[in-house]
């Protein structure tokens, strides 16, 4: 689980990221929207529609999946930015390993990786 303050939750923030932010996607399984934000720490939603799984527990099981390959990779992300995160079809049969590879693949494409 992510800290409070990683958290992205204001839906008019959420909005903004969707907006204006920058696209990255990783094979049709997700895409991320990344906006600066002037924080100095990077804050992040997951979104899982009901499109993915119609049952909650499965899209909850997605969503701290995808939490908790970012909780590790965290530091790898460039300061300042909100991220969403919106998965596109069920991954809940995805490795660990191929999960990761996605998320990074994505967040690389949108330019939030640092370095």
């Amino acid at each position: 689980m992510l800290a409070k303050a990683s958290r992205l939750r204001n839906a008019r923030d959420i909005a903004r990221v969707y907006k204006r932010g920058t696209y990255g996607a990783s094979g049709g399984v997700l895409s991320v929207k990344a906006a600066p934000s002037g924080r100095s720490h990077a804050r992040l939603v997951v979104v899982v529609p009901k499109k993915v799984d119609k049952r909650a527990v499965i899209r909850n099981r997605i969503r701290r999946r995808l939490l908790g390959s970012i909780g590790q990779n965290l530091a790898t992300l460039g300061p300042g930015y909100d991220i969403v995160i919106s998965v596109h079809r069920d991954v809940s049969e995805f490795t660990t390993q191929a999960l990761s590879n996605h998320l990074m693949a994505a967040l690389q494409k949108a330019g939030v990786i640092k370095g």
